[in-house]
């Protein structure tokens, strides 16, 4: 039985889409530049590549996970919390690699280095 894609799941797979085509590359240039520059490899820089490794695997597998669950069929209760769980995981790992970047951040600006 064929399933049929709503315009607004159509518009929101492409710009899934994009953003994953967009984040993934981007975020592997950072860890690239971070890895090849010796003055880059500091405190700071370490979680901007945490943060770059955690939106890689947002990119690669939870956007494509994403959209398998706004637009695939009903499944069980165990079977959607398997997919669901990676897809939480990581999107918070990502977000937890922002707080540290901030409280890294709020850090330097309140104790500064002498």
């Amino acid at each position: 039985m064929a399933h049929s894609v709503s315009a607004f799941q159509a518009a929101y797979i492409s710009i899934e889409v994009l953003i994953a085509l967009v984040s993934v590359p981007g975020n592997i240039l950072v860890i690239w530049a971070v890895k090849m520059n010796q003055a880059l490899r500091d405190a700071t820089f370490c979680f901007i590549v945490s943060l770059a490794v955690a939106d890689v695997a947002v990119g690669a597998l939870v956007i494509p996970l994403a959209i398998i669950i706004n637009i695939g069929p009903q499944t069980e209760f165990y079977s959607c919390l398997m997919v669901a769980c990676p897809v939480l995981i990581l999107t918070e790992s990502s977000i937890l690699a922002l707080l540290a970047i901030a409280v890294d951040r709020y850090l330097r600006v309140k104790i500064p280095v002498r």
